[in-house]
């Protein structure tokens, strides 16, 4: 009875041991298979993710270059303001070019619908890499600093440039300019304007410059990640 009962008892060892197995290696297999999928969600979230920056960074890229116009139309008109006879010398149609071009001023809208779904339905967490994760939920916050200038100057032009220049003639805004304009460039409220221009579109590039280095930054880092 004593051989009898201990061979059962081993034999019920054994068939926990083998059951405890079955189920750590059941796990495992498991385990591999989420691992597995989540790495291919991983891998389509940031394909898409690198798709939709890439574009984003193709737009930024041309307002920056508008705006890079609009700068050196204002540091122009700054030069004419120092120098009569600079302002003489030039064409009525070549002044009223360069001061269209002056008051450029784009609003940098991306679209970010993958990004935001991304974000919202939690499969940010998808991304192994925790900086590209840190990098993205700061994306709509660097924007935002991005465009206060360009925001400021629509402001401004609403506050101050059509009802205190615009309207009186002084400087007429996409129409041709009247003969008196060269005239109005001695204007202590067009001086003002241009100055102001000038001033906040040198910090409005800066800020998308810095954008755009940290928009390729987290494009170059989603690249990496993405397996060919």
């Amino acid at each position: 009875m004593e051989n009898k009962t201990s061979k059962y008892f081993k034999y019920a060892i054994g068939e926990i041991f083998l059951v405890v197995i079955g189920i750590l290696i059941a796990l495992q297999v498991s385990n591999w298979n989420k691992q597995r999928i989540d790495t291919h969600s991983e891998q389509e979230v940031l394909i898409d993710l690198n798709t939709e920056i890439k574009s984003n960074i193709k737009e930024l890229e041309i307002i920056i270059e508008e705006h890079k116009k609009s700068l050196d139309a204002g540091n122009e008109i700054m030069s004419m303001i120092m120098d009569s006879s600079k302002l003489k010398s030039i064409s009525n149609d070549s002044l009223n070019s360069i001061l269209i071009i002056m008051n450029y001023n784009y609003t940098y809208d991306p679209k970010l619908g993958i990004l935001n779904s991304v974000i919202n339905s939690g499969r940010i967490n998808l991304i192994q890499n925790k900086e590209i994760r840190y990098k993205l939920s700061s994306i709509n916050e660097s924007i935002i600093d991005a465009n206060e200038s360009t925001q400021v100057i629509e402001k401004i032009r609403a506050e101050y440039y059509w009802p205190m220049i615009a309207s009186k003639r002084a400087i007429i805004y996409n129409k041709k300019i009247s003969s008196d304009t060269k005239e109005s460039f001695q204007n202590p409220e067009f001086i003002w304007w241009v100055n102001f221009i000038t001033a906040v579109r040198q910090e409005g590039l800066d800020e998308e410059n810095e954008l755009l280095k940290f928009l390729n930054n987290i494009n170059d880092l989603i690249e990496s990640e993405i397996k060919n």
